[in-house]
């Protein structure tokens, strides 16, 4: 919580009370950029996982697709 500002000579908030109270927010604010940078470059990480372990299954796809031809072809050629 805030601290209650001083009074200058006009009976109004202090400068001292609104630098520091402006500090303080602009840290609050780095902080929740770093941890929104950080949550980012997180999330890219998962996706990029997620795109490699998707290749993977399209390669393994391919493999058991051309399999199927080939058992289907030289089966149709049997008959």
């Amino acid at each position: 919580m805030p601290d209650v500002p001083g009074r200058d000579s006009r009976g109004g908030p202090d400068r001292e009370w609104f630098q520091k109270e402006k500090q303080r927010i602009e840290d609050e604010i780095r902080e929740e950029m770093q941890e929104a940078v950080s949550n980012v470059h997180i999330l890219n990480q998962n996706m990029e996982h997620l795109n490699d372990v998707g290749q993977e299954v399209v390669n393994i796809s391919s493999v058991w697709v051309e399999f199927l031809r080939q058992v289907t072809a030289s089966s149709e050629k049997t008959r």
